[in-house]
This record gives C-alpha cells, structure tokens and sequence, in this order.
C-alpha cells in the first residue's frame, strides 16, 4: 500500500501537524478542499487497507461539514472538512472538482 508525504500538502492552518499520511487517491481531493476557501479545517482520518478495488470519492453531509471517503486501490480514508458554510463550497463547484478527481 502506497502512502504520500508531499512536501506542502498538509501544510497551512486548515491541518494540525499530528497526522501527515494520504493515500495517493486521496492527493487531489485533499488539495481542492484545501484552496476551498469555505473550508475552514480539514481532518485526516484512519487509513485502512482493502482488497483491489475501484477508486472512488463519497462525500456525507454531517454537522459542521462533510464526510470525504476515498477509496483507492488499495485503501481507505475517511476526512472531515469542516465549514459552516456548506451551501458555499457545493455552489462554488468545489464540491463537484473534488468528485470529478
């Protein structure tokens, strides 16, 4: 299982510097939530491996934000982008660039 630790990815006010491990699927996703400007913080959760399968995002409204799962090829991650301004980020497209990812 690959795992990414770009220089500057995590870096800024929207990461706390305990967790710093993305899995490759999740570089893009986690750099558009990042230039969202409605994105007040972002959460990097528990990576665990799966078998081979096809990579996809799934985002769920929760309170104050959304959930993000992205599955990879052989791993998923789960974040927390935290906003309270939802409507904004999904009329911004921000939502839709990160799916299309």
């Amino acid at each position: 299982m690959g795992v990414s630790h770009n220089k500057g990815l995590l870096k800024g006010s929207k990461f706390n510097g305990r967790h710093s491990t993305v899995i490759p699927s999740a570089i893009p996703a986690v750099e558009a939530a990042r230039e969202c400007q409605h994105v007040t913080k972002i959460a990097l959760g528990v990576i665990t491996p799966i078998r081979a399968a096809q990579e996809h995002l799934k985002f769920t409204p929760v309170s104050g934000g959304l959930k993000m799962q992205v599955r990879g090829t052989h791993a998923v991650q789960t974040f927390w982008l935290y906003t309270t301004r939802l409507d904004d980020v999904v009329a911004e497209g921000q939502v839709l660039a990160i799916i299309e990812t």
